[in-house]
């Protein structure tokens, strides 16, 4: 007997089970080489079921089911369950891992769509009976099925209603035939097309009222994705500023706001690097001045097979600014320098509201190296224990403990296990910095949880990029009132709300200087040097407890629970 999976308010199965995997598993086996063949065995199972007559049409070429596929066993629970949305998982299934990395192709899992469209309503999208919809990437039609479930009319209205392309010729044929076998009635000749909607020239298509769906990740640095150059400079001459190299999940956004009318809404996925990136903030601009958004969903499990921390954003043609619903928190609207805390609410960061002050840069120098510095360390780097100047690395760096030579660390490309630096063997032109370093400092690493510093009270190590190195300037702080500054709650939550999705993860911290340098300085100095007391006997957690009381936040448990819930076991000192 087949376990039901749980089905949203409109019908739709929220929850992929064993009985539909061990189906698809089947279909693909027989597949051989002819995915379009086994796609249509799929058709015309679902549609066998029903009483009804569909036919898989590819390119306008009727396909046939593969014996071999045909006469596969076809679970019916399966059938009378997924029925108009097998066509299109099975076409999913049917697309190799190496594909779907190459073009950017990640599915949309059924409990995601629903989630988004949950949003969408709550950010007032309303489905009439004139609502017209259009999935800019429809893959195997997952959105718009969903969609359709959810506006009013007869079926057949509905499906005239909707609009899709994709580049891929075999997701709109199963899409076409995933809503026919749902409506009973195909939709309308033309209302779907193979083609690259960022090619699509607005004027040739029908103004809808909502675009929804997921359109492909595609870095333009580096990949098989890449755009030609005609194509990048077609790009960056229809939206002047924004520039050539603009991700494809972007441009997808912004092309959205050329084809719904005034007052339409745009509800897409994307990489959640959109909102922190710098190089994206022309793309955040656009959309805030034509689109503002008015609701962001956050996937903070990876429910996609994609290795990319995902959201959703809810965007309103020609609405003005107004509040943003994140995880059903009404958040003030962003700048376009950052949506990061956006995300950061979205993935639980406690919030805090915190008023211009005196800032870390005021007391101390925050500065990094980056390539001009880690190339004149070539040549300068060897291993040994005795070394006058120890390389540290962001991997040797725990909150309050310096792990060098006690784990091993890599700098261009080579394993040290105690990596110094020969200060007469540094570039001469890189040779200043590196010697202006050799004060006593904190150093802090990139990419982590929590801001996980460590300090060099003698000024003997060089930080090898990207570590931050911060120095005390102000006689009445020194380097031990800087590491509590940074081994704090608070200094983690707010780090985490401006560089939300920057780092390899959502859940990470890509650590910069510029932000380091806008910690806010502490209220109470007497807590405060509590806490430098404590960074200096290395208690992590008892010095985050008193930086909270020197913020003035110490009735903030959920900060504290938050916080060190993040710091790598070896560090708590629990």
């Amino acid at each position: 007997m087949m376990r039901a999976s749980p089905v949203s308010p409109s019908g739709i199965p929220l929850t992929p089970d064993r009985a539909l995997a061990e189906q698809l598993a089947r279909w693909s086996a027989a597949s051989g080489d002819d995915p379009a063949a086994c796609v249509a065995a799929a058709v015309a199972a679902v549609a066998t079921h029903s009483g009804q007559q569909v036919a898989l049409t590819v390119d306008g070429t009727m396909v046939d089911a593969a014996p071999a596929v045909a006469e596969v066993e076809v679970d019916p629970e399966v059938i009378e369950r997924w029925g108009p949305w097998l066509p299109g998982l099975l076409r999913e299934t049917l697309v190799p891992l190496e594909g779907r990395r190459g073009f950017g192709v990640h599915h949309t899992p059924p409990d995601v769509v629903e989630e988004i469209l949950d949003l969408a309503e709550t950010c007032g999208t309303v489905w009439t009976e004139s609502t017209t919809a259009l999935d800019p990437a429809v893959g195997g039609g997952a959105f718009l099925l969903a969609v359709a479930s959810r506006l009013p009319g007869s079926r057949s209205d509905v499906v005239a209603r909707l609009q899709g392309i994709d580049i891929d010729p075999l997701a709109v044929a199963a899409t076409v035939a995933g809503l026919t076998l749902w409506a009973g009635t195909p939709p309308p000749a033309g209302a779907f097309q193979v083609a690259d909607f960022l090619a699509v020239e607005p004027s040739a298509l029908s103004p809808v009222d909502v675009v929804v769906g997921n359109p492909p990740f595609l870095s333009q640095l580096k990949g098989s994705g890449i755009r030609t150059r005609e194509d990048r400079e077609r790009l960056a001459a229809r939206w002047a500023g924004v520039g050539r190299y603009v991700d494809d999940a972007m441009a997808f956004a912004l092309a959205s706001v050329d084809v719904v009318v005034e007052g339409g809404v745009v509800v897409l996925v994307q990489p959640a690097s959109a909102l922190g990136a710098a190089d994206a903030e022309p793309v955040r601009a656009r959309l805030m001045a034509s689109a503002p958004l008015r609701g962001l969903w956050v996937d903070r499990t990876r429910r996609f097979a994609a290795d990319v921390d995902t959201v959703a954003l809810v965007a309103c043609r020609g609405g003005d600014e107004g509040p943003v619903s994140v995880e059903g928190v009404a958040m003030p609207p962003p700048a376009s320098t950052s949506w990061a805390p956006l995300l950061s609410v979205g993935a639980g960061t406690p919030l805090i509201e915190w008023h211009p002050g005196p800032v870390l840069s005021d007391v101390a120098r925050v500065t990094s190296g980056f390539r001009d510095q880690f190339y004149g360390l070539r040549g300068a780097v060897d291993d040994d224990p005795d070394g006058a100047h120890p390389l540290v690395t962001s991997g040797a760096i725990d909150p309050l403990r310096l792990r060098w030579g006690l784990r091993p660390s890599r700098f261009d490309r080579v394993r040290y296990t105690h990596p110094v630096v020969d200060l007469q063997l540094v570039d001469e032109g890189v040779r200043p910095w590196v010697e202006a370093r050799m004060v006593p400092k904190v150093l802090v690493a990139s990419q982590t949880k929590v801001i996980e510093a460590v300090v060099d009270e003698a000024g003997r190590t060089v930080p090898g990029t990207p570590v931050v190195s911060v120095e005390p300037t102000d006689p009445e702080v020194d380097v031990w009132h800087l590491a509590a500054l940074l081994t704090s709650p608070v200094a983690t939550a707010l780090l985490v709300r401006e560089a939300a999705g920057t780092a390899l993860s959502a859940d990470a911290v890509r650590v910069s200087a510029r932000l380091l340098g806008s910690l806010p300085l502490p209220m109470n100095n007497a807590a405060w040097a509590s806490a430098a007391e404590q960074a200096r006997q290395g208690d992590v957690v008892g010095c985050g407890t008193s930086m909270l009381s020197a913020h003035g936040l110490g009735d903030r448990p959920d900060l504290l629970e938050w916080w060190v819930a993040r710091i790598p076991a070896r560090s708590s000192g629990m």
